[in-house]
């Protein structure tokens, strides 16, 4: 496991849900329109639906996790690079509940099975204390379907660039 630093009580993690329309990632938005262009009030779109030439400059920030049930469980499927130097660590084919992420694991495996149960997006921005340094990002959870209704995967993005860039915090 890797050591992610102090995450306990006290420690300053926070979150807050977001609406699309709160969302400041450009990033996350452009993904969003794309994954609702695939399904435009139909199905959810399947894993095997996206192009990732279509989306390839937000590929570095794109994670893809498998939802597995009896028992629920998040694995993580695919980790860009960004989302890995973001992490310090990569973390591609690691289950969630193994991931060693402190406190926030309970609350990324609730919001995983919120996705999963109702099928619908997911947005967010964190604040999380890693290794002695403020990670600040916004973050999104796309449902993914392999039968166009129950929730197998989902299209995640984390974006720190622009908390980075304009030094914005959520303390």
């Amino acid at each position: 496991m890797r050591d992610h630093g102090d995450t306990g009580p006290g420690s300053g993690v926070t979150a807050r849900l977001l609406q699309i329309d709160d969302v400041t990632s450009t990033a996350i938005r452009a993904l969003y329109d794309y994954w609702q262009g695939l399904h435009r009030n139909g199905p959810l779109p399947a894993k095997r639906d996206i192009d990732p030439a279509a989306i390839k400059p937000l590929l570095p920030y794109v994670i893809i996790v498998e939802i597995h049930r009896d028992p629920f469980r998040v694995r993580y499927r695919l980790v860009g690079t960004e989302a890995v130097r973001f992490a310090g660590w990569d973390y591609t084919g690691v289950w969630l509940h193994e991931a060693d992420w402190g406190e926030v694991t309970e609350v990324m495996i609730s919001n995983y099975q919120r996705v999963a149960e109702t099928g619908k997006p997911m947005f967010g921005a964190d604040d999380v204390l890693i290794n002695d340094k403020w990670k600040e990002y916004e973050w999104a959870i796309l449902p993914l379907s392999d039968d166009g209704s129950t929730v197998t995967h989902c299209l995640v993005m984390e974006d720190s660039r622009h908390f980075e860039r304009r030094g914005y915090s959520f303390r």
